[in-house]
């Protein structure tokens, strides 16, 4: 089949915007855009959603529509729990298929992001892969056979509180050296605006630590350095063929580099073989691309119900 005889509509939901993009069969984006979200109702989301669906369908006839959410999300329908928009309960999938009248799949961001790497991605030929996101938040998806590892506590941010440093920061919940003490966007930038005196912000604080400023280097050194010890505990838990790590904040990855590696040597056994492990190219349009592969895949294995 070719290609481009189907569209899809992937959206991502952030804090502050919804980011948009229309992909063809396999996966390769044709147009994006992106909608400001100054309300956080399920109201003034499914009105963007809608927008962006009619702007869309405008270019090219969109086959379904797929929605990627940071959140625990039921049967890839409800949003069980989603608290940087301050929802529990929202059947998202229905609304936004009485808004649009195009069928639509709800999904927790890195799980899709997971699904585009398993069909399209840099682990389509792996059998069993990981994920790890940075940004905002610390996101974790195993997939295996093709299936993504989840279950009801999937999408709460449990990865979120993995123990990094015995001595490191605490967290807001009080963990100490956890992944959101050490990893999460706005703690980095918070260690920087104080080590530096003045505001600064998680990309302005890997910049200048690719700059080799000392305090900045030392922020991003010791994230990447918590960094490896949690894929060391993924490789050693879960024996992965591949780790592609993803997410707007890759490039603290990039930047901390070698001591990212380091560290997972340093915290697996000397004769363990550590697979590749990809560094995405942290543009959020992945994001979106992943959401899209969400209707891809129903519309490909015959899924989609009618609406």
């Amino acid at each position: 089949m070719d290609a481009s005889t189907h569209h899809f509509l992937g959206l991502k939901i952030r804090e502050n915007e919804i980011i948009a993009a229309v992909t063809n069969m396999r996966g390769d984006i044709v147009a994006d855009s992106i909608a400001p979200l100054d309300e956080r109702t399920p109201e003034a989301v499914v009105g963007l959603v809608r927008a962006q669906h009619l702007a869309a369908s405008a270019e090219r006839v969109i086959t379904g529509v797929g929605i990627g959410i940071g959140g625990a999300v039921h049967e890839r329908r409800a949003v069980i729990s989603a608290g940087f928009l301050d929802w529990s309960d929202v059947p998202l999938a229905d609304l936004i298929e009485a808004a649009t009248g195009a069928p639509t799949l709800v999904e927790n961001d890195v799980v899709a992001l997971c699904e585009y790497e398993d069909w399209f991605g840099a682990a389509s030929k792996d059998d069993r892969f990981a994920v790890i996101t940075l940004g905002i938040g610390t996101g974790f998806g195993l997939v295996v056979n093709g299936q993504p590892i989840v279950s009801e506590d999937y999408g709460i941010g449990l990865v979120g509180h993995w123990p990094m440093d015995p001595s490191g920061p605490f967290c807001q919940q009080g963990h100490r050296g956890c992944a959101a003490a050490l990893l999460n966007s706005d703690a980095i930038a918070r260690y920087a605006t104080e080590a530096l005196g003045a505001d600064t912000s998680f990309d302005d604080a890997v910049e200048l630590a690719a700059q080799h400023h000392p305090a900045a280097l030392r922020i991003v050194q010791d994230a990447a350095r918590g960094l490896g010890v949690l894929i060391a505990a993924v490789c050693n838990l879960t024996l992965p063929q591949r780790i592609i790590i993803a997410g707007e904040g890759v490039r603290l990855a990039e930047v901390g580099w070698q001591t990212l590696l380091q560290s997972v040597r340093d915290h697996r056994a000397p004769q363990a073989h550590t697979p590749p492990i990809d560094l995405s190219s942290g543009d959020n349009l992945e994001w979106a691309r992943g959401a899209a592969v969400l209707a891809i895949q129903a519309f490909a294995l015959g899924r989609f119900a009618p609406v």
